[in-house]
């Protein structure tokens, strides 16, 4: 796609990841849009859009995914799941399932496609190599019913921090994001009534924010940021949590 910046977007096909596509769209991005399935999604492939079903518990396959997919300036590290569970009822398959989606996936898509950042940029020396920004969330801040689930949005604060120092030099800026209430079916689903309504006081707008208003957040970091912003994990709260 000569010309066109290339953004992977994971989770795409619904909530954040799909308002993500749309703002990355409008700022002339091609989208490499992944996601386990499309079923109930309003997406669809046209020249400046491509749809990859892909499974990120599949570790094994995501180099030979990356190699597959070409050029890609950006990568955008949505997808997550929550299980919404209390620690003691856990399954070993559920710790890792989040475990593997929540972090390992980003991982390796992380080297995966910084790989062929770095060898696009050596071949042809001009401007940024890249930027990768990840979600993450308050919960990697403070307690959460969801123990696992904390865990692995801390992990992406880590990782984040420990990418941007090890690519920041050759050109890579990676950045992370943490939210607080979206309105998204996660929220929706995984928030008891009486959490929901706690979190809607302790926001400064009394409302959750919108998926099209985080969007906002990623497509700036993915294109307009600053090359001197890279480490860095910008609280997205509305208020709810102040460090």
């Amino acid at each position: 796609m000569p010309g066109h910046r290339v953004a992977l977007v994971t989770g795409a096909a619904r909530g954040i990841g799909r308002s993500i596509v749309d703002a990355l769209a409008k700022d002339g991005f091609h989208i490499v849009a992944l996601d386990r399935d499309f079923d109930g999604s309003d997406l669809a492939e046209s020249e400046a859009l491509a749809l990859i079903c892909y499974d990120l518990t599949d570790i094994a396959g995501i180099a030979a995914l990356v190699d597959s997919l070409g050029r890609i300036d950006v990568l955008i590290n949505n997808a997550g799941v929550q299980n919404g569970l209390a620690i003691d009822a856990y399954t070993d398959a559920a710790r890792e399932r989040i475990l593997t989606v929540n972090l390992k996936a980003p991982v390796e898509l992380i080297r995966n496609v910084s790989r062929q950042m770095l060898e696009r940029h050596r071949a042809h020396a001009a401007g940024s190599a890249g930027r990768i920004v990840n979600l993450t969330s308050v919960a990697a801040f403070m307690a959460h019913s969801d123990l696992w689930y904390g865990v692995t949005k801390a992990g992406i604060v880590s990782l984040t921090r420990s990418f941007a120092a090890l690519l920041g030099p050759q050109g890579i800026q990676v950045n992370a994001i943490a939210p607080g209430p979206i309105d998204t079916d996660m929220l929706n689903k995984f928030a008891q009534p009486e959490r929901r309504a706690q979190l809607m006081q302790a926001v400064w707008s009394r409302r959750a924010g919108t998926p099209d208003e985080l969007a906002e957040v990623v497509r700036w970091l993915a294109a307009d940021a600053p090359v001197i912003l890279n480490g860095a994990v910008i609280d997205v709260t509305d208020g709810c949590f102040l460090r």
